[in-house]
């Protein structure tokens, strides 16, 4: 299958260029030659996937059943979503493993978010690579679809979610993704990716782009306005309410140079 760039895919690349993932690959020196210092870039293959793209199968929604402690789940959607309730509410995680529809299944667990498990978001992402771990062992063609898309990097279209997903801005945190990755990995593919996730220092939502502290330029500004201006007189420390100055010390000194 042709694998797409994040760009390419859907038309929806964001307005602010991030910096290429790149990994630096050290040349062979001969003992009795001058090192060189040059070093090679590679870039990182990047494989946007949905249920409407590329690699359907991919997709938690795909009609691939999932056994799970002897009983079938239609989906990996349905067992992900009995998750939920299994130890806490066996008869809730019934009725969603017998759900005509993954979207079904995830109406009933929704509308029963009260009884979810109580460290249900601590566990979330791991139930989620369990449940595809599951689903891909249990179905060799798309294993196979998986491990052939060797080491690149795996991103879920979904322009709804930005926590499973790359949301509408392709920023979101893509855990989906990340833990097809690990599976891989576990399948004897190739490792997953280390990518670190830096969250906007303002919005705290989404993730950095490139080498800034934000998401884009709104967070940038809207952050800045917060901050408080720098103190006249030493130019390192922000000013403190109507002090106008960051202490007692600068404002005695800026006091004594204006005489």
């Amino acid at each position: 299958m042709q694998q797409l760039t994040l760009a390419q895919a859907f038309a929806r690349a964001p307005k602010e260029k991030s910096s290429p993932r790149t990994v630096t690959v050290e040349p062979t020196v001969p003992k009795n030659s001058a090192p060189k210092t040059s070093v090679l870039a590679v870039s990182v293959p990047k494989i946007l996937f949905g249920p409407n793209g590329p690699y359907p199968d991919f997709d938690r929604f795909s009609p691939h059943p999932v056994t799970y402690n002897g009983a079938v789940y239609p989906t990996s959607q349905h067992l992900f979503q009995a998750f939920k309730f299994l130890d806490n509410h066996p008869d809730i995680a019934e009725s969603i493993r017998l759900a005509s529809t993954p979207d079904l299944a995830f109406d009933i667990a929704h509308s029963n978010k009260a009884s979810y498990r109580s460290d249900w978001s601590s566990i979330n992402i791991f139930k989620m690579e369990e449940a595809l771990f599951l689903k891909f062992s249990q179905h060799p063609l798309p294993q196979q679809e998986l491990l052939a898309t060797g080491n690149s990097e795996l991103y879920q279209d979904s322009a709804t979610d930005a926590f499973w997903g790359v949301g509408s801005d392709l920023l979101g945190r893509n855990e989906f993704g990340r833990a097809l990755e690990r599976v891989r990995q576990n399948l004897g593919g190739a490792p997953a990716s280390v990518r670190k996730v830096l969250q906007c220092q303002n919005c705290r939502n989404k993730l950095r782009v490139g080498e800034s502290l934000y998401c884009g330029d709104s967070c940038l500004r809207a952050d800045i306005n917060t901050i408080a201006p720098l103190c006249p007189q030493c130019r390192r420390r922000p000013q403190i309410g109507k002090l106008k100055f960051c202490g007692e010390t600068c404002r005695k000194i800026a006091a004594k140079s204006a005489k």
